[in-house]
């Protein structure tokens, strides 16, 4: 008696841990009867974009397991979404255009069992593709081009890039972008100067298309500038570096592991600025800037940026003002305003995305405002960090555009 007892103690044990190491699935039980349950009642629809909530009565049934819906796919399939029995509400993703479908809601037991379905009809309103596809803009840059889009809903988006070859009638393949982004920004570089015809579509994860957009486009000479002479002036008095030979020279040089690292906590609770001599003088196209490896979206990594430009040496050389001084200095340009934005849309403090990881490795870019001249000197003024600290790291800084010659 008592090896049964340890016998089917063990058997229960093993199967506890089976099903903890399986998905979630519903509780299905040896069949008891063939009694169908009673059906859903009361029904309501909430038409959403490309996505519908109903809501409903459950059935007065002891062994009610799950209510499941069935309904047609713009694939042309049907599709199928279960929710359990502890709750009467259910969402349904994955519909394109907006038209009227007719579902089915069927009440399943324990016993697999099923009722009778309960037709109802929906319309829900179009995808957030078709919206987001409107907001659409393809944009003539430096080097290439750049797409714009807005997201209000923040949706999981693919964005697929190609070039039009209208001699062939075929599309090139360029690019594919995955993207949350409300206020979406992508660039396509290393093109010629000369004009191509772009195609973009959008599609969302249940395999809804838009239509292609083709925009000619002829991208603007681009060069990265080069800063082998760039010397860095002094920083000022308020702040000091973390570590010998961090210097704000060293994040525009090709070796990220000698990263310029001014030290956060300084007594005024100032925001760090800096300025360097390129030793040449150029129109500036795009910033791209890289995060301490590790310490990515946090710590001292730069959240908001300024970057001004100047002529002057001396305006240049002098560093004891105060932002709020030296930014009405009109031998000081404004060149760029710059803002670094999680794709994700996450906030400091939470973990990045792999979205937001591959973004970042990538390096972040940032252009400059259109139309600005040439200069030599520039001075960078950190507005805030992803941690709110008053330091600076940055392992790494280009800077594209054209060379005056």
């Amino acid at each position: 008696m008592m090896k049964d007892i340890v016998f089917y103690l063990w058997l229960g044990i093993i199967a506890l841990l089976l099903t903890n190491c399986e998905e979630e699935k519903f509780n299905v039980q040896y069949p008891t009867d063939q009694i169908p349950p009673q059906a859903v009642s009361n029904v309501e629809v909430v038409n959403m974009p490309g996505s519908v909530q109903i809501t409903y009565e459950l059935p007065d049934e002891l062994d009610l397991m799950y209510v499941k819906a069935i309904y047609p796919l713009s694939s042309g399939g049907m599709g199928e979404t279960k929710v359990s029995a502890f709750s009467n509400t259910m969402v349904i993703k994955g519909f394109g255009k907006s038209r009227k479908h007719l579902i089915e809601l069927i009440s399943v037991d324990k016993s697999l069992n099923e009722s009778n379905p309960v037709k109802v009809e929906i319309e829900p309103m179009d995808s957030p593709i078709y919206e987001i596809f409107e907001s659409m803009d393809v944009l003539t840059a430096f080097g290439g081009f750049t797409l714009k889009w807005e997201n209000p809903l923040n949706e999981n988006v693919l964005i697929e890039i190609l070039e039009s070859d209208t001699i062939n009638n075929l599309y090139n393949f360029m690019d594919i972008v995955h993207s949350a982004q409300r206020d979406g920004i992508y660039s396509i570089r290393g093109l010629d100067t000369t004009m191509i015809k772009v195609a973009v579509f959008l599609k969302d994860p249940f395999e809804n298309y838009t239509d292609t957009l083709e925009v000619g486009v002829k991208p603007y000479f681009e060069e990265r500038i080069p800063t082998n002479n760039l010397t860095a002036f002094p920083i000022p008095p308020y702040f000091e570096l973390f570590g010998a030979g961090r210097d704000h020279s060293l994040m525009f040089l090709d070796n990220p592991s000698n990263s310029t690292y001014i030290r956060a906590g300084n007594p005024y609770g100032y925001m760090p600025w800096f300025t360097v001599d390129l030793g040449l003088k150029a129109v500036f196209s795009r910033l791209v800037h890289f995060h301490r490896a590790g310490y990515e979206w946090t710590l001292h990594n730069m959240r908001e940026l300024e970057v001004w430009g100047t002529n002057s040496a001396v305006t240049a050389a002098e560093h004891t003002r105060l932002p709020a001084e030296w930014r009405e200095d009109p031998n000081w340009i404004l060149l760029g305003h710059f803002k670094s934005v999680r794709p994700s849309g996450g906030e400091p403090g939470t973990a990045p995305t792999s979205e937001d990881m591959e973004f970042i490795l990538a390096g972040e870019e940032f252009e400059f405002l259109l139309g600005q001249p040439s200069v030599q000197y520039l001075r960078f003024n950190i507005i805030s960090t992803w941690s709110n600290s008053t330091g600076f790291q940055s392992p790494r800084v280009l800077l594209y555009g054209q060379v005056e010659r």
